[in-house]
């Protein structure tokens, strides 16, 4: 009859030892099989598309492992080689995708584009990259095959004409369109892109164009009159060279609007924009005189690039003024390209052509000025908005090096003007920087 001791040893279980990771044919710890799915596909993810595909190579476990594994994306720094591949082997659907497409790669966008709509594409940017050519490259109409889109940039190409049967983007939230033309009838298929896509909230056209039968003669040429219909739109960015008919639908849920042009189409495009916030404008059209607008019920932000140097520009900007009645911040970015000066009597020009406006700067609190020289307009100006903001915090004033008045000198006088406000506004006066020119002049350095 065995003892109680060895029936005791007996009974014990053998403790358990981690097993080791396999090793290597070199005889060295292999590190990589043993690792559970979800971090082998998080590595994945966070790779290069080119290092991705790279990983075949480093264990068996490893091989075509990425063909199989959720999220990858496709980005502007991809060649043209990896793109192909890597399409014609991954299993899973594509949401997002940036492709960079070089002249020697015109032939394969059409075959790309088709591959990534096979694969749901969501989020995709097709940018051309022109090398000198005569005209732009044509989009090919594959795109129009991308249904469940949600955001969309297009650069440097050639938009064709919408196919028949097109039902539109449901699902486009962001559309952004830079540096492309719109060929003949290129109006209507502008303005029937747009409005095929009714969920847009954010809508960007920067430099497009619209070419026809009568490009030898653009002088007289009149292109028809057309407009942007968006009535989900949040943020709106507009810049052009060219007057293209184009005019604004009522956008009741605006908030962001940035908006660069030329002529006429300013008085069109800004009566559709009566419900935004934040608002930055260009008046720079000596033609333009901006007397009616609607009243900007929500505005409380605004950016202005403008000259003081002449009646019109100053009424186009004192019309937008009168039209903001809780106006809360104000920046004036002043243009110097104009070389005609000519003295503007604020007082006079406020009296004879908006009246009384009680409600002028009211609610301003934090004013800036960019770029000033210290013409007498400027400081005008000035004088008449700190005798009308009730409220008013601040004042900002950024003075560049060709100035006819120092800093002191500046200062010295916006400390004679009335003020409006009970409380003292604080008076900031500084150098204007050129941030941008010190940019390029960091990136120029070794």
């Amino acid at each position: 009859m065995p003892s109680l001791g060895l029936q005791r040893l007996s009974s014990k279980r053998p403790r358990k030892t981690s097993s080791p990771s396999p090793a290597t044919p070199d005889g060295t710890t292999d590190h990589l099989t043993p690792l559970p799915d979800e971090m082998v596909e998080e590595i994945l993810r966070r790779l290069p598309l080119d290092d991705a595909v790279r990983t075949s190579f480093l264990a068996k476990p490893w091989r075509f492992r990425w063909t199989n594994c959720p999220g990858l994306e496709l980005s502007a720094q991809d060649p043209p080689a990896a793109v192909d591949f890597f399409l014609t082997r991954y299993a899973c659907d594509v949401s997002r995708a940036h492709l960079e497409v070089p002249q020697e790669s015109l032939g394969k966008i059409d075959g790309w584009i088709r591959a990534l709509a096979a694969k749901g594409i969501r989020c995709l940017a097709v940018c051309f990259i022109p090398e000198g050519a005569l005209r732009l490259p044509l989009l090919p109409a594959s795109l129009f095959s991308c249904g469940e889109l949600t955001t969309l940039m297009l650069k440097h190409c050639d938009i064709p004409a919408l196919p028949p049967g097109f039902d539109g983007f449901p699902g486009l939230l962001e559309l952004k369109l830079e540096y492309v033309n719109f060929g003949e009838d290129g109006e209507r298929t502008f303005e029937a892109l747009i409005a095929k896509s009714p969920s847009l909230t954010c809508l960007s056209i920067l430099f497009p164009s619209i070419s026809s039968d009568d490009d030898d003669d653009e002088e007289n040429y009149n292109y028809r009159e057309w407009k942007i219909r968006a009535p989900n739109l949040k943020i709106f960015k507009m810049s052009a060279w060219e007057d293209y008919g184009w005019s604004v639908d009522d956008l009741p849920l605006i908030e962001e609007a940035c908006v660069q042009l030329e002529g006429p189409e300013l008085s069109r495009i800004l009566p559709g924009l009566a419900n935004v916030w934040n608002l930055s404008v260009e008046i720079a059209d000596d033609d333009t005189i901006l007397r009616r607008l609607p009243y900007f019920i929500n505005l409380k932000c605004l950016s202005l690039y403008t000259f003081l140097t002449n009646s019109s520009t100053v009424l186009s900007m004192l019309c937008i003024l009168s039209n903001a009645p809780i106006l809360e911040d104000l920046r004036i970015t002043l243009l110097h390209e104009n070389e005609e000066t000519m003295e503007v009597n604020m007082d006079e020009l406020v009296l004879n052509t908006l009246g009384t406006v009680e409600w002028l700067f009211s609610r301003l609190k934090h004013f800036c000025l960019d770029q000033s020289i210290g013409h007498r307009n400027e400081m005008q100006f000035i004088e008449l908005l700190m005798s009308k903001a009730i409220v008013l915090q601040q004042i900002e004033i950024s003075v560049r090096d060709d100035s006819s008045k120092s800093l002191e000198a500046v200062f010295y006088e916006l400390s004679q003007y009335k003020k409006a406000s009970s409380s003292q506004a604080e008076v900031i006066v500084n150098r204007f920087v050129d941030c941008y020119m010190d940019q390029i002049e960091d990136d120029e350095e070794p």
